[in-house]
């Protein structure tokens, strides 16, 4: 059987090949994705193919296939959604309640209880786009069976589980899941549902989301999200029939729009004389200013593109916003001038004892004073630019500017921006991609490649900040 498919998949057309299986298994493949099947002479050519395979038993087999297929559709919408780790519901005008949580938290059994009752979106992702709407991904659910090593993979509809309703989709919900033995004290039928704080609900976010530092402002994404539906909930339960009654409730009435907020403005503050120990931000790819008690969010990303989320209390949003290559002095000056003078201890020793936690843990750095140095910037590809091939030869385009004409990167240019492609990165990092790849001396070619990233921006492929 050659009948290859096309599914939608997080708002990406993916072409499932599976020429070469037998009419068993290719039928099975079928089945098992009949509810995400979309019309493929509609739509164009698929965004993303992924071959089937062969070997093994079915079960194994389809079982390999939806993990590829997610990731290929992940990574396809790398950098133009919020793609969080989580089962999604819709109720019958198209909201959509995201249910979050790590693998083993129970996304799965609740997407399966739940969309008998409601529409399924997904057990796995739910993709959310700048304006808040929601890409379905209504694949085969894995699926434990009695006497059976592999776990089956079940069509939404052989599963008795809900279409997807006339409207379109919209968040309306982020619920983390918390699943426990014995919950008492439940308002609303067995479940206990609490309003979290974003502060406290953003190392759980940020852990499962894919490729959150793809996106431009991730944090003030995440907050502009959280707050178009009411905030996020955690639900604590036992059994996921108790959340039925749930879903309408977490539901916010009616979303708004998603508003990013404002990158924050840092305080002005006068540098020190120059050789005096003074301090700087690290420059975070992202910062949120959370209010009632004043914090500060801040997302980090290392050189191998791993982001990390720390969420600033107490003096330490102060110090943070001073910290431009000033001292102590100036720093304990500008905590006292935001907080007042602490109780019962010395504002020097206290600011002391903060700036070297926050040192420690990578927030601040030591700078030489007044000398003016600060933070390479970050360098991005821009949303709108589109790319294919590999090295040695790759062509971008700029999708906004319907002028714009394909251009050929080939040789050591295809190198770089095969390097930006990996992440955003400084300068020193982008040089050290190319040179690995290139196995070459990154001293020798720095200064090449530091000038093609200035081309780069003059072109509007890609941006700092």
């Amino acid at each position: 059987m050659t009948g290859n498919l096309v599914i939608a998949a997080l708002g990406v057309r993916v072409r499932i090949v599976c020429d070469g299986l037998g009419d068993s298994v290719a039928a099975a493949a079928h089945e098992a994705w009949q509810d995400a099947r979309t019309d493929a002479a509609a739509l164009g050519p698929a965004d993303v193919e992924v071959v089937a395979g062969g070997g093994g038993s079915i079960r194994s087999l389809l079982s390999s296939l939806s993990q590829r297929v997610t990731l290929a559709a992940i990574e396809a919408q790398r950098g133009h959604a919020w793609m969080l780790h989580a089962a999604g519901v819709a109720l019958p005008d198209g909201r959509v309640v995201a249910l979050v949580g790590p693998s083993g938290r129970g996304k799965t059994t609740a997407a399966r209880v739940l969309g008998r009752a409601y529409a399924y979106v997904s057990d796995e992702t739910v993709a959310i786009d700048s304006s808040g709407g929601v890409h379905a991904f209504r694949k085969p659910l894995s699926i434990i069976e009695p006497g059976e090593p592999d776990k089956a993979q079940r069509s939404p509809s052989a599963l008795g589980l809900g279409e997807l309703p006339e409207p379109e989709l919209r968040l309306a919900g982020v619920v983390l899941l918390d699943r426990r033995d014995g919950v008492s004290g439940a308002a609303v039928s067995g479940a206990v549902v609490s309003e979290v704080d974003l502060g406290d609900a953003l190392e759980d976010l940020v852990a499962q989301s894919s490729y959150l530092a793809d996106l431009p402002a991730p944090l003030r994404t995440i907050a502009a999200h959280v707050a178009s539906v009411g905030g996020v909930r955690r639900v604590t339960y036992t059994d996921a029939a108790d959340l039925v009654r749930v879903i309408p409730e977490v539901a916010a009435g009616s979303p708004s729009a998603p508003r990013v907020p404002a990158p924050s403005v840092h305080a002005a503050v006068s540098a020190d004389a120059a050789g005096e120990q003074a301090f700087r931000r690290v420059a975070a790819l992202d910062e949120l200013a959370l209010d009632d008690p004043d914090r500060v969010a801040l997302l980090h990303v290392d050189d191998e593109g791993v982001g990390t989320v720390r969420v600033l209390a107490g003096i330490a949003p102060a110090l943070w916003r001073a910290a431009d290559g000033v001292g102590l002095e100036a720093l304990a000056a500008a905590a006292v001038s935001e907080y007042g003078a602490p109780e019962g201890t010395d504002a020097a020793t206290a600011v002391a004892a903060a700036v070297e936690d926050l040192v420690a843990s990578g927030v601040l750095r030591e700078s030489s004073g007044s000398s003016g140095v600060v933070d390479a910037p970050i360098w991005r590809i821009n949303d709108d630019i589109a790319w294919t091939g590999e090295v040695p030869r790759i062509v971008v385009l700029a999708l906004a500017d319907p002028a714009a004409s394909p251009l050929a990167l080939e040789g050591s240019a295809a190198l770089i921006w095969s390097a930006l492609a990996e992440g955003p990165g400084r300068a020193h990092d982008i040089v050290r991609r190319v040179a690995e790849a290139a196995e070459v001396d990154g001293d020798v070619i720095r200064d090449d490649v530091e000038s093609f990233l200035g081309t780069l921006r003059d072109q509007d492929l890609v941006f700092t900040g």
